[in-house]
Order: C-alpha cells, then sequence, then structure tokens
C-alpha cells in the first residue's frame, strides 16, 4: 500500500536538518504576521466602506453600540482566521517547493493500522529467526 504524501519517509528524516526547523519556524510566524496585518486593514476598511464610520472600538461604551462591536468582531475574527489559515498554507506550499518536503510540524508521524501490523509481524519474525539462531548454536 503506497504512503500518503503528508507521511514522511526514511529518506525525508536524512534530508532534514535542524535549521528547517529554525526556518519554518520564521515562516510561521512571519506568515501568522502578515496574516494579522492583512486582516485587520481589511476588516478596517471593509467596516468603513459598509458603515460608513470608523471601526468600533471595545471600550468605548459611550459613542459605540454592543451590536456594531459585535459584529465588527466576528467580522475581523472571521477575516483573521482565513487568512491565517490560507497564509500557512502558502508557507507550508513553499517550504515543500524549497526543500521537497513538508516541515516535521506538519507531517503526520503516528503510524498508521498497516504499518502497526506490519511491525508486529517482523517482531515475530526476528523472534523466530532468535529463536532458531540460538538453537542451531547451542
Amino acid at each position: 500500500m503506497a504512503k500518503a504524501a503528508n507521511e514522511p519517509t526514511h529518506e525525508d528524516e536524512h534530508r532534514r536538518s535542524p535549521l528547517g526547523a529554525l526556518v519554518w519556524g520564521l515562516f510561521s510566524i512571519g506568515s501568522t504576521v502578515v496574516a494579522t496585518k492583512v486582516a485587520s486593514s481589511v476588516a478596517t476598511k471593509g467596516w468603513k466602506l459598509a458603515t460608513g464610520r470608523s471601526a468600533p472600538l471595545k471600550g468605548d461604551y459611550d459613542n459605540e453600540s454592543t451590536r456594531d462591536v459585535v459584529a465588527y468582531t466576528a467580522l475581523s475574527s472571521v477575516l483573521l482566521a482565513t487568512t491565517k489559515v490560507a497564509a500557512e498554507r502558502k508557507a507550508a506550499e513553499y517550504y515543500r517547493q524549497s526543500t521537497g518536503h513538508l516541515p516535521k510540524a506538519l507531517v503526520h508521524t503516528r503510524p498508521s493500522r498497516q504499518e502497526k501490523k506490519q511491525h508486529k509481524k517482523l517482531e515475530k519474525a526476528k523472534a523466530k529467526v532468535e529463536k532458531k539462531a540460538k538453537k542451531l548454536t547451542s
């Protein structure tokens, strides 16, 4: 059975370097910062375009209605989550194109059911061979 595209191979483990984790950390942080800035800007400009007023502030109880604060918060939260996911996916895509594999932090490393079964079978075979070798040497 073929491995999924995001599962590491033995060759991937040899190609990874400690520097790769640092580079991915920088990509991840950078993409999050850029996504946050873009989402905030889009939310603020979109709110001003849609309502004609500046974005509501949480602490301004005299001038802003609760409804406006909640609506703006919901809008900006959705935009932030969306841009953050999109930016991280693009950063991961760029990292994969540059290195030939996904960052270790994004790779699914838990063994599959099939791999567990094969491991158990291999352990049984090894035990059997060791038992026969011991029998032959004694």
